[in-house]
């Protein structure tokens, strides 16, 4: 056996056994991640208390330095970045670059002596040689990210930042060994009566556990020495390097950087406090918390490319939500004791289902309309689904769901087709009433036919009778609205009603700083940098929709129409 084959052998053990160190090391790493995370969540929550009460005036550039901030928090608390930072993580670089130093130096030794696999008593023949160039680019590959892992770590501990003492380097932080103390001094969960047995066993149990934590604390301590040798030895160069490059940048202009320090170092310099760190552990570099916030730059810029141009179109058309008002005015009373609870996306469909169903409309406008709230509906259903997290209103989302599904893919509302009701309709009135008609005489058959429990509970009830009985509200209240007034021409209702889906939309997307907010907040660890970037790309996909609304927020002076859209959000919300 070759002395290089030892080596590499005996490299490849060391890997394992400082894999098995940082496996000792992680649930206690992730425990004190998750008490540092919470301080810092709830530090965070306070100062965005401090700056803005309400969810409404949160602006997007608030939001997008709010989700930079959680990202740094989600991303410097994962275990996988904690372990990518330890001393073990960075030491395994040093020993990848000596297997791949190893595996070089033997192909160029046999070069040499000018022997080939071809020559040897290989059994796989002249093969062996595409066997050989297969393994040292698995080995080139998985040499990559470790060595520069091991270059970031010294780079950094060479800076003035995180220069190591001779002193400070040899000492053992408490999250190396304190699950190996913990089970030491725990009892035995064997059932043993006897206690000269169970001391035994708890002595022989001690005496394992402490020969464990020796050899713990010596893998540790040897990492440690060897970041500190490189940090010596490896320093010289990097300090070259350094010195490069601050020549280079005394060749820039004093405008171009005061321009850069203007528009983001600012931003990544107050973002260090919300940096997580585990004890022993110097603070981030600059580059890396660079490199972290242009991820969640990505991700916005992302969501950008995915705004939906056409629902922003019909937003256009919100009226400073007069239309909500006026609907709202009317008192329409249920046809049940009991009145169900409202949503969103309910309203969405049934005032969707009315523009469909009304008579000399064109073909192209009530396709026109339908993408857009088929494009609104996506963002509705989320909202609804977050801000309703104990389901209550689950039967009324899926009412909704189930009747958008028959209005979208087939225009028919209640097996009714609204083509066909266009086509034969004399006039609004006509089918604003045939579709009154239509829903309270399936809410009467409903409380006739039914004889179980679900009629005292409107939560209950089946889909379609949710549907009918929100469908007789709406139309009577359209009905009462014109009556006794000169009635409205046909294409004059129909685009009253499309801007009132735009102000039913605009109520629910007023929701979506609420939601961003809340996708921030996750605690779960295993979900929380999952959760901040959606949050991010939803930022990116609805700023200019945010945009919008904030801008006719503005415009809307009324206070009984800011009344009345507030009461809207509240009986959805609560």
């Amino acid at each position: 056996m070759y002395a290089e084959e030892i080596i590499a052998s005996f490299s490849i053990l060391l890997l394992l056994v400082m894999l098995s160190a940082s496996a000792i090391m992680v649930p206690t790493a992730k425990r004190h991640l998750e008490m540092k995370y919470q301080e810092m969540l709830k530090r965070a929550s306070e100062e965005e208390l401090e700056q803005s009460v309400e969810f409404e005036k949160i602006t997007t550039d608030k939001l997008r330095a709010m989700i930079r901030k959680y990202w740094v928090m989600a991303e410097t608390s994962s275990p996988q970045f904690v372990i990518a930072r330890s001393v073990t993580c960075s030491t395994s670089g040093v020993i990848c670059l000596l297997i791949a130093f190893i595996l070089a130096e033997a192909q160029a030794r046999m070069a040499i002596k000018g022997r080939t696999f071809s020559e040897t008593a290989s059994n796989y023949g002249s093969s062996t040689s595409w066997i050989l160039l297969a393994q040292s680019a698995g080995v080139i590959v998985g040499t990559i990210a470790p060595a520069f892992r091991w270059l970031t770590a010294v780079n950094f501990a060479y800076s003035e930042k995180g220069q190591l003492s001779f002193k400070n380097a040899f000492i053992i932080e408490t999250y190396w060994t304190q699950m190996l103390v913990d089970w030491k001094e725990s009892s035995l969960q064997l059932e043993i009566r006897d206690r000269k047995r169970r001391k035994v066993l708890h002595d022989a149990k001690g005496l394992i556990l402490n020969f464990v934590i020796r050899v713990q604390t010596l893998i540790v301590l040897s990492c440690k020495l060897v970041q500190l040798i490189s940090v010596c030895f490896v320093g010289r160069i990097i300090f070259c390097f350094h010195c490069i490059t601050r020549l280079k940048n005394n060749f820039t202009s004093s405008i171009h950087q005061f321009s850069e320090s203007e528009s983001g170092v600012n931003t990544e310099q107050d973002l260090i406090d919300y940096v997580l760190l585990l004890e022993g552990q110097v603070a981030q570099p600059p580059r890396t918390l660079k490199n972290i916030c242009n991820k969640v730059d990505k991700v916005i810029e992302m969501g950008k490319k995915q705004q939906p141009k056409k629902l922003e179109n019909l937003l256009l058309k919100i009226d400073n939500f007069s239309s909500l008002t006026e609907i709202y005015d009317y008192q329409v009373p249920s046809q049940h004791s009991q009145e169900p609870p409202n949503c969103w996306s309910l309203d969405l469909v049934i005032f969707t289902t009315i523009a469909i169903a009304l008579p000399n409309i064109p073909i192209q406008s009530t396709n026109w309309l339908l993408t857009r709230v088929n494009k609104g509906q996506i963002y509705v259903k989320h909202i609804e689904k977050i801000l309703d997290g104990n389901g209550v209103r689950l039967n009324i989302r899926n009412a909704a769901d189930a009747m958008w599904v028959d209005v979208e893919l087939y225009k028919k509302w209640q097996h009714k087709d609204l083509n066909e009701m266009s086509r034969k309709g004399r006039n609004s009135k006509e089918v604003l009433q045939k579709l009154s008609d239509l829903a309270e005489k399936t809410v009467m058959e409903f409380k006739t036919n039914a004889k179980d429990c679900r009629i005292k509970n409107p939560l209950n009830w089946p889909v379609k009778v949710i549907s009918a009985n929100s469908m007789y509200k709406i139309t009577r209240a359209i009905l009462q609205l014109h009556e006794g007034e000169d009635p409205l021409t046909d294409e004059g209702l129909f685009n009253q009603l499309s801007t009132t889906i735009a102000d039913v939309l605009a109520a629910c997307l007023t929701n979506l700083t609420r939601i961003i907010t809340m996708k921030c907040h996750q605690n779960s660890i295993e979900e929380r940098e999952k959760s901040v970037y959606k949050a991010a790309l939803l930022l990116g996909e609805t700023e200019e929709i945010l945009r919008i609304l904030q801008q006719r927020k503005e415009q809307s002076s009324n206070l009984k129409t800011q009344h009345i859209l507030k009461k809207s959000m509240e009986i959805r919300i609560s």
